[in-house]
């Protein structure tokens, strides 16, 4: 099947449908056209017939009274003959044809024709049958009056083919309109498919460009139809493409670096404790720093494993009911020891009685862990710590607020992004990777929770706030 283009197959459809629709047009237009010029020839021929009448009217009279002779009627009738180009016979109230502009007037008696009976009973009327040739003619008659006495009866005669040539007349008329038209629709249906198609070529060749990789923004035509907004939609998605796989090379180059790290740092000190050259200090030492890396290299592998699971919608609702005071406890007491070498007060405000909160455990641990510790970690020695917890609006609100070093403010935008440090050497000497706050972000989200955080500026502390719904709303696992 041959692929036509989508311009060729509008202009295609366009042209069936303009030739369909003038064809039609035409037919019955052609059909109305024909019988409308063949009533107005046959009315026109009875209005001739009537000016015929009155024309003659005082020349028959006369002849009628013997003022003028026969001749000087035959003339009269010759000259309305040739200008009507109509045969044109007089005939007598009983029915004999006593004149005709052929010469010799029809030797029968005509009362019983139908135009002539209807001309003696002053109506008017047409009648259709063959001469004495056999051609179809059109007769029609008009009374000539006098003081309410008819005197006589002018009858014309016209072949019926002369109305072929009436209607042939507005045939053409018909047929240059319908042309006119045809190629104004055409034009027109040129017009519009290129003006529809244009922008939607440039769409193609747009899409083409991003599928092999350029996502640079495509022209936008100035429309606001759906072609405009699919363009708009198409830019939008080129853009927040390129974003995301601009956000994928910047993850898997901080992911390999980061996971090349503690290789290296391993694959060097195995390789120092084979050579069985240390003393036994150096080598608890470097045995002790093996197992540091390894234990680092295991947490940021899983922490990559779980945010994979919450961006494919792999995760599961958790269904447990969970004490968050118990909860915020017992992170507290897994981070103490963190506390007291830096010698941090850890003071936490939780309300007598606190609802549950149905989640995972897990995943709110995880979250509570996270925040906690990096308020202990950007916090220096002899800070303090405030974690308040309380329940409002079925939901429970989390404010946790340090005296750390805060943050800059052109940071704050991008403190949930992966492997985003904001002092990087800051960071590093703490043993930060940048992908805590990104996966507790992502948790918080997962759970149709919000997570804020806001600092007046450097070395004036941090304020993080959760809210995170009691309740899973209903939802089921994915």
């Amino acid at each position: 099947m041959k692929n036509w283009r989508l311009r060729t197959q509008l202009i295609l459809a366009y042209a069936g449908l303009i030739l369909v629709g003038f064809v039609t047009l035409a037919l019955v237009a052609g059909r109305q056209i024909t019988r409308g010029a063949a009533e107005d020839f046959e009315q026109n021929l009875e209005t001739q017939a009537a000016l015929v009448a009155r024309g003659l009217e005082d020349l028959v009279e006369d002849y009628l009274e013997g003022d003028i002779g026969r001749d000087v009627v035959q003339t009269a009738v010759n000259d309305f003959a040739a200008q009507l180009q109509a045969r044109v016979t007089l005939v007598m109230p009983n029915g004999e044809a006593w004149l005709d502009s052929q010469g010799a007037p029809p030797g029968e008696n005509l009362r019983a024709d139908l135009e002539i009976a209807a001309a003696l009973a002053e109506e008017r009327t047409r009648a259709v049958r063959p001469d004495e040739n056999g051609t179809a003619v059109i007769y029609t008659a008009a009374p000539i009056i006098e003081d309410d006495d008819i005197l006589s009866v002018v009858r014309l005669a016209v072949p019926e083919s002369a109305t072929l040539s009436a209607i042939r007349r507005r045939q053409l008329v018909l047929a240059a309109g319908v042309l006119v038209m045809t190629l104004l629709a055409w034009g027109a249906a040129l017009w519009l498919s290129a003006s529809l198609t244009r922008p939607l070529e440039e769409l193609r060749l747009s899409a083409l460009r991003h599928a092999q990789g350029d996502f640079s923004p495509g022209p936008i035509p100035n429309r606001q139809d759906e072609v405009g907004q699919l363009a708009q939609a198409l830019n939008h998605m080129a853009a927040q493409v390129a974003a995301v796989l601009a956000k994928q090379k910047a993850f898997a180059s901080n992911a390999s670096h980061e996971l090349r790290a503690p290789l290296t740092a391993i694959r060097l000190r195995s390789e120092a404790l084979r050579e069985g050259s240390l003393d036994d200090e150096t080598t608890h030492q470097y045995i002790t720093e093996i197992d540091d890396e390894a234990i680092r290299l295991s947490h940021l592998v899983n922490d990559l494993i779980l945010l994979s699971r919450f961006d494919s919608g792999r995760a599961e609702w958790g269904q447990e009911q969970i004490d968050p005071a118990r909860l915020a406890h017992t992170v507290c007491q897994s981070l103490q020891a963190m506390a007291q070498q830096k010698q941090i007060a850890v003071h936490l405000d939780i309300p007598a009685a606190l609802p549950p909160v149905q989640a995972s455990q897990s995943h709110l641990y995880t979250v509570f862990h996270n925040l906690l510790e990096n308020a202990l970690k950007y916090t220096p020695p002899h800070g303090q710590v405030v974690w308040r917890l309380a329940a409002a609006n079925d939901q429970l609100h989390s404010i946790l607020q340090d005296s750390g070093q805060g943050i800059a403010p052109e940071d704050l935008p991008h403190l949930f992004e992966r492997f985003y440090r904001g002092d990087k050497a800051h960071t590093r000497a703490t043993g930060g990777v940048g992908l805590g706050l990104s996966l507790t972000h992502s948790i918080v989200t997962f759970y149709h929770g919000r997570l804020t955080i806001t600092s007046p500026g450097l070395n004036q502390g941090t304020t993080v706030q959760l809210w995170w719904p009691l309740q899973n709303m209903g939802l089921t696992a994915v």
